[in-house]
């Protein structure tokens, strides 16, 4: 029970003042309990951290972006999409109550964050020490803190509301890093944003592949909303770039000294994109280009 396996690739968990365990000496391997439990050094992976009130009732299982289908078959995908560090797995058990935990280190809060709302079946709930959280009784519980998505899946028993809440503070004490919602969403406009609508879409935003690396969220009024979104730059990819290679696939008029860039996506209506501040603002869903003009300036004004 004691012994765990790590094939964490990109560093190496140690556990202090361990040299090794042996599993015929009982005594010693339930005082030294949790191996993963002990604080992480300066620049190590965390592993599978200490929660207080369960105890461990598995071994721990690591995975990579390399090797992670082998726990979770095609749902890897979406992991490797959002470019997963390491996944540490196991069983915790509190009473008659057993639930697997799985601890995904996305590397930044952006791709946790982008992760953990493409997953969030429901809005999620504020929640002590955590970004963010989600209960859904009797069988699944979710929570966003820092570089950190973390999955809760009952084996045995159900999960309560308030079960839930307090194993997921519990493990959001023990997660390092900020509860903060990742800074870059504050690219996004927010006059006329819908609150709680915020995403991140690494690939494929609107279906079109040269839409990459987009924050969205919902804009206009109720029954009314649609899309507005933010594409990122990075030292890899500049604002000019990205213009350019939108440029050679959309269609383009200016209007009041700027250049809009659009296309019109079958069944969903317009897109277009402009320069805004040194970022590139985008609309979509319009019924026509006047509409998307239209929601474009709401975006910037």
């Amino acid at each position: 029970m004691v012994c765990r396996q790590f094939k964490c690739c990109s560093s190496l968990v140690e556990v202090n003042e361990v040299k090794s365990v042996n599993t015929s000496t009982t005594g010693s391997a339930v005082a030294l309990g949790f191996l993963l439990a002990v604080a992480p050094l300066e620049g190590q992976e965390l592993g599978f951290p200490e929660v207080e009130g369960w105890v461990s009732a598995s071994e721990v299982q690591a995975f990579d972006a390399e090797n992670l289908w082998e726990y979770i078959n095609g749902a890897a995908e979406l992991f490797v999409e959002y470019e997963l560090e390491t996944c540490f797995t196991g069983d915790l058990s509190s009473g008659e109550l057993v639930v697997t935990v799985d601890y995904y280190n996305m590397g930044t809060p952006l791709n946790a964050f982008g992760v953990y709302v493409r997953e969030r079946p429901d809005p999620g709930i504020a929640l002590d020490g955590a970004t963010e959280a989600l209960v859904s009784p009797p069988y699944q519980a979710l929570l966003l803190k820092g570089s950190y998505y973390v999955k809760v899946n009952v084996f045995e028993g159900e999960l309560t509301d308030e079960a839930g809440r307090s194993l997921l503070a519990a493990i959001a004490a023990a997660l390092p890093g900020t509860s903060e919602y990742p800074p870059e969403l504050e690219i996004l406009p927010t006059s006329g944003k819908v609150s709680g609508t915020d995403g991140f879409q690494r690939e494929g935003f609107l279906g079109l592949t040269e839409l990459t690396d987009c924050l969205y969220a919902e804009y206009g009024p109720d029954g009314e909303s649609w899309q507005g979104f933010a594409m990122l730059t990075s030292s890899h990819v500049s604002l000019e770039e990205i213009w350019d290679r939108l440029m050679g696939r959309w269609e383009s008029f200016d209007h009041h000294e700027r250049t809009v860039l659009f296309r019109e996506i079958p069944y969903r209506g317009f897109v277009g994109v402009i320069e805004h501040n040194g970022a590139l603002i985008g609309a979509s869903g319009a019924e026509n280009r006047a509409q998307l003009l239209e929601r474009l300036e709401s975006l910037i004004r």
